[in-house]
């Protein structure tokens, strides 16, 4: 396991806590384009704490999930409870044994980013039987658009402590496109995406264990880490003592013909 896998199974409780839930409209997407029910067969990719696993378990699907992390395996149990049609798996994606087109659908909610793509698109490809699809999809945050002062004071610390010169653009269509698009370079069709907003508030304390899930916050030298944590929360408490996470949540469908 990595240094930013294990930063995420060291946090497994404040991510189960603290991020978000996709939005509705998308797994109505995924429905929509792959129906699912009992009798199919569903793999999800790096399961997390099981934030994105629910509406599948709720189809009564033939359900197999794949953590690494074993704190975040052990959260993600707890929903796999009263499921005898649900297995989880405490290993990588690269690890997993599985026999050729074995799966009606394979999904990856924020976690595929991690596995190379000359490996991760020809593995998904082949575990898929014909006319199964591949449901990509993750959600990428932006900065309080009410609270122009309190934006400025954490790019402000952002400069100082992480040497961030500028936001980061936001994340829109042409990426999702380009994710959708890059599915066909391995074959798959019928690509298709889309985008979901949303947001979600936080408490100044709410906010430091969503920061605790972010590996690039974690791995920093401890006194630095401190700086940049007591100087967010005392940002958002001297503004109103709750910060607004903008989300922009995409989906990339493709399908094996």
């Amino acid at each position: 396991m990595g240094l930013f896998e294990k930063t995420f199974d060291n946090a497994a409780d404040d991510y189960e806590q603290s991020r978000p839930d996709y939005p509705d409209a998308l797994y109505s997407d995924i429905f929509r384009y792959l129906p699912v029910g009992p009798g199919s067969r569903v793999l999800e990719i790096g399961m997390g704490t099981g934030k994105a696993s629910g509406p599948f378990l709720g189809k009564g699907c033939c359900f197999v999930g794949l953590e690494p992390g074993k704190a975040l395996a052990a959260v993600a149990r707890r929903r796999l409870q009263n499921k005898p049609s649900a297995l989880l798996r405490c290993e990588r994606f690269q690890d997993y044994e599985a026999l050729p087109e074995s799966f009606d659908l394979v999904y990856a909610a924020t976690a595929f980013h991690w596995i190379p793509e000359e490996y991760g698109y020809p593995r998904v490809f082949a575990l898929l039987k014909t006319g199964g699809a591949f449901a990509r999809f993750a959600y990428h945050a932006g900065p309080d658009q009410s609270r122009p002062e309190l934006a400025r004071q954490m790019n402000a610390l952002y400069r100082e402590i992480m040497r961030h010169t500028d936001a980061p653009a936001p994340f829109g269509a042409a990426q999702a496109k380009s994710l959708a698009q890059l599915a066909e370079k391995y074959g798959f069709t019928d690509t298709e995406y889309h985008l979901y907003q949303f947001t979600k508030d936080f408490t100044a304390d709410e906010y430091m264990a969503l920061l605790r899930t972010y590996p690039d916050h974690m791995n920093l030298e401890e006194r630095s880490r401190k700086a940049l944590f007591d100087g967010i929360h005392t940002a958002i408490r001297q503004h109103g003592g709750t910060i607004t996470v903008h989300y922009t949540a995409d989906l990339e469908l493709a399908r094996k013909p």
